[in-house]
């Protein structure tokens, strides 16, 4: 009397889902930019609270003073200066005072950091093509080619000084 039906569910064709996914996945992975991090390497020196520091006196002709201006204009020693000769007037000035030199620099909060970034970039390519120079003349090879040990004796000779003015706010809040 009561006789049940089976009842078939309609089955949905899922064979091409799987090709569609991956299409989808391929455009996804073609049409999406990615984005690649720019940073600075630096090693900082290791915080150590019983060693200070104490501030030394260094000759007016020893700093060579760059600055980033609000406007992402580069100057120095208060004049402009293109970053594409940034390189050179940095590899005259440490070449003419050696190992005494100081490179200050100062960026406004205001700049662009990309432009600081491009500064940095064109400061590093200059003390490594004193590096590189000097590493030809002494060792006969560039100085990617260099030892470890040949490196430091490099890195001691041309040694990376730069040193960074953070600005002042009013109120006395950097």
């Amino acid at each position: 009397m009561f006789r049940k039906e089976r009842r078939s569910v309609p089955q949905l064709n899922t064979t091409s889902t799987a090709d569609i996914s991956f299409m989808l996945l391929i455009l996804f992975l073609v049409t999406t930019s990615m984005d690649i991090d720019k940073g600075l390497s630096r090693q900082l020196p290791p915080l150590d609270p019983v060693m200070e520091q104490q501030p030394t006196d260094v000759e007016e002709g020893q700093v060579l003073r760059l600055k980033i201006e609000a406007d992402n204009n580069l100057t120095c020693e208060g004049e402009p200066l293109l970053l594409s000769q940034l390189r050179k007037r940095v590899e005259d000035f440490v070449t003419k005072r050696g190992k005494d030199h100081i490179l200050q620099l100062e960026s406004s909060p205001q700049a662009s950091y990309d432009v600081y970034f491009n500064v940095q970039n064109e400061i590093v390519a200059a003390y490594n093509a004193l590096r590189d120079a000097q590493a030809r003349m002494r060792f006969g090879k560039s100085f990617s080619r260099c030892s470890e040990e040949e490196r430091n004796v490099l890195r001691e000779a041309v040694p990376q000084r730069v040193s960074e003015v953070y600005p002042q706010e009013e109120g006395g809040e950097p």
